[in-house]
């Protein structure tokens, strides 16, 4: 499962740069929605997932054409996913 979460999130980092303008809000709600709904499955492989879904949704939060509610989507996702690295940090750490 892994693999295929890696594989999806490589593609969307391969359209990022093709985000700008207003015309991309369907785009960006696309892609904020298969994040939500990957997001339980992402959550369970934080380690290995962590850097490329920051970096996503640093760079969709970045975008001008984020809506408000987009960007709202985002910071709840950009929470949830740094709540499971921390969870699994804290889990390593107790020799979990």
């Amino acid at each position: 499962m892994t693999l295929a979460i890696q594989a999806v999130l490589a593609m969307i980092t391969q359209f990022l740069p093709l985000i700008g303008g207003g015309t991309n809000v369907v785009l960006i709600e696309s892609i904020v929605s298969a994040l939500s709904g990957m997001m339980p499955f992402i959550v369970q492989e934080i380690s290995s997932l962590y850097e490329p879904i920051k970096n996503i949704i640093a760079a969709l939060s970045a975008t001008p054409a984020t809506t408000a509610a987009q960007l709202a989507i985002l910071q709840a996702l950009d929470k949830t996913v740094d709540d499971a690295f921390d969870a699994a940090a804290a889990d390593t750490d107790a020799g979990k």
